[in-house]
């Protein structure tokens, strides 16, 4: 790594207000993950099975500062993705998201088919809590999508329609982009074009229609190809694939997942 070139402008949020400073953070992050980047668990593969864990980053300090946050670091918490492919053709996702100064945590298990775009398989669940201590402190939907292509989320016992999918476009959640980001980066690269893809973002949001595509390639702080993702209703997001195939680093708009620990392999 070399450590004296500023960061890409999609996952640049060095302000030199917060201390640690946040490229120094990040840095320091993908050090470690650097050092034990080569070094796999073939029995998870094996077994099929994959595990990134990163640290969220929030990329504007002020807010967060003296909420549960550790001293001397920037990090926000951490979102576990776990996957395991069964019967050769269905993936089973169990994706755990905690921030610790928001009180958040929440908990998606879901399936997907064994392609590249990851199709949504079955039904789906999400258990949603927070540091309230209230009857609001708890929610949980589950959801599933019909033969006719609708979207149903039920929740509290009431069945809801989110949307309707174009039978053009395969629907995945974002949380399966880790996956689907690394099959599609080689053809989108080359060919410069978009892709579209519907997305059910957290279990919960329907966006039917979005963009991948190739953004650019940084060195610093190690060599990375960067991919975005825009779409009616959603953020934009910057998504930084490395050689071997793991996304490395996410950026949105209010924070940054850096991976930190992996076990098994995308690709």
């Amino acid at each position: 790594m070399d450590d004296s070139y500023p960061l890409h402008w999609s996952f640049d949020y060095n302000h030199g207000a917060q201390n640690p400073e946040f490229a120094q953070e990040l840095i320091k992050l993908l050090h470690g993950y650097d050092t034990k980047s080569t070094t796999h668990h073939t029995d998870a593969e094996e077994d099929h099975s994959i595990k990134h864990v990163y640290q969220i980053l929030p990329n504007f300090w002020r807010g967060y500062q003296g909420r549960n946050v550790q001293e001397n670091t920037l990090s926000i918490g951490n979102a576990i993705i776990e996957r395991q492919k069964r019967n050769n053709d269905i993936w089973n996702y169990n994706v755990r998201y905690q921030n610790t100064t928001s009180g958040e945590d929440l908990r998606f298990e879901f399936r997907c088919q064994d392609e590249c775009y990851r199709p949504l398989h079955g039904s789906w669940r999400v258990d949603a809590q927070n540091s309230c201590s209230d009857t609001y402190s708890r929610l949980t939907w589950d959801g599933y999508l019909t033969s006719g292509a609708e979207v149903v989320l039920r929740l509290n016992g009431s069945e809801i329609t989110a949307g309707t999918v174009d039978n053009s476009l395969p629907l995945t959640c974002n949380w399966a982009l880790f996956d689907v980001i690394p099959a599609l980066a080689e053809k989108m690269k080359e060919s410069g074009d978009d892709v579209d893809i519907a997305l059910l973002d957290d279990l919960e949001q329907f966006r039917p229609k979005n963009r991948l595509g190739f953004l650019d390639s940084t060195q610093s702080p190690i060599s990375l190809d960067g991919y975005y993702l825009y779409g009616t209703g959603i953020l934009p997001s910057y998504w930084w694939i490395d050689a071997t195939g793991n996304i490395v680093i996410v950026s949105s708009v209010f924070e940054t997942l850096v991976l930190t620990e992996m076990t098994g392999s995308s690709v």
